[in-house]
């Protein structure tokens, strides 16, 4: 068998099946450690004080007095969360509804008594495996969410959000034909569902129209996939690295563009614009970047906000815009407008 060392904890009041387990756990498992516990509250005091010692707990039921090894089950959860349990009992009858109620949350396995050696060297074994299978997963998840959170950090200036910020606002003030003026950095930053507005610029004559890009901070050489309806999901080499319960990027998109949309009616209304005169108000057309290298082939934008386009940072370019631009009502927004909505947007 494993050879690897463990600590399997035996909680039982008759000490003669202790010891009969004990002796068959070390025939098979010979560098093994066994502990002996007589009762509950032995057990509960060792695992408070040693959460991570053990690896493996076999748990009996029926203590003759007092609170029984299923009354036990939070408080093991609550000192040892990893900690796999099989439960013993030759009350299989008696208990058998609340064991199966307690299956998954709180146990992994359940032996009725008298246990034989075949079943448990095969439940012993299969216990450990798990464990050890939990503890590769978590420790794979930690490093993930560890490089996951030094990649995107947008406070980091060599992270990857950081990088990626910069490289979206140098594209956009280097397509000096296109806007007027430099791209309008928000006096404070609008966020929706944890997205910020990055940019918003206003193109230079004849374009009629504003835009609003926000990026994703995703993994370089990631694969972005899903539809509008379903949140985005992210995977490198086969791996899935954001929560599938992220919201999803054109809701996020939309829900900016209602929101800067109602601040720029309301700002055009104070300035005495009647509503006959909309024609002279600015578009918003949101873009949602991507780095060069994320595959974005199997996202479904067939029914995104009609204002809403989705682009590599190497499309991002003028004849895009452009083309984006002549798609939409054509509209002459009045430098007046421009200017305050540039200056009281934000």
């Amino acid at each position: 068998m494993d050879e690897q060392k463990r600590t399997i904890a035996l909680t039982d009041d008759d000490e003669n099946v202790r010891m009969s387990l004990e002796r068959t756990i070390k025939k098979h498992f010979k560098d093994a450690q066994v502990l002996q516990f007589s009762n509950t509250v032995d057990i509960k005091k060792h695992l408070l004080n040693n959460p991570n010692q053990i690896d493996l707990l076999i748990l009996d039921i029926h203590f003759g007095m007092g609170e029984t090894g299923l009354d036990i089950l939070p408080d093991i959860k609550k000192y040892s969360p990893a900690l796999p349990v099989i439960l013993l009992s030759a009350m299989e009858k008696t208990y058998g509804q609340a064991v199966t109620e307690k299956a998954g949350d709180y146990i992994i396995d359940f032996m009725s008594k008298p246990v034989t050696e075949t079943e448990l060297i095969i439940k012993i074994t299969k216990a450990l495996n798990s464990k050890d299978a939990n503890a590769e997963q978590l420790k794979r998840l930690h490093s993930e969410n560890t490089l996951l959170s030094e990649m995107l950090s947008s406070e980091d200036e060599q992270g990857a959000g950081r990088l990626f910020e910069n490289e979206v606002q140098t594209k956009i003030l280097s397509m000096k034909k296109v806007f007027l003026g430099e791209p309008h950095e928000p006096k404070e930053n609008i966020v929706v569902n944890g997205q910020e507005i990055d940019t918003i610029a206003f193109t230079a004559p004849p374009l009629p129209f504003s835009i609003m890009v926000f990026e994703t901070k995703y993994f370089p050489n990631a694969k972005v996939y899903g539809n509008v309806n379903e949140p985005m999901r992210v995977s490198v080499n086969g791996v899935e690295k954001v929560s599938t319960k992220r919201r999803n990027l054109f809701e996020q998109s939309e829900n900016q563009f209602k929101q800067v949309s109602k601040r720029m009616e309301k700002i055009l209304k104070d300035a005495g614009y009647a509503k006959s005169e909309e024609i002279y108000r600015p578009f918003i057309q949101s873009f949602v970047v991507f780095t060069d290298s994320t595959d974005i082939s199997e996202i479904n934008a067939s029914n995104a906000n009609k204002y809403t386009k989705i682009c590599k940072l190497k499309d991002l370019t003028p004849d895009f815009i452009i083309k984006t631009a002549f798609a939409m009502p054509k509209r002459q927004v009045d430098e007046t407008v421009k200017k305050i909505v540039l200056e009281k947007l934000f």
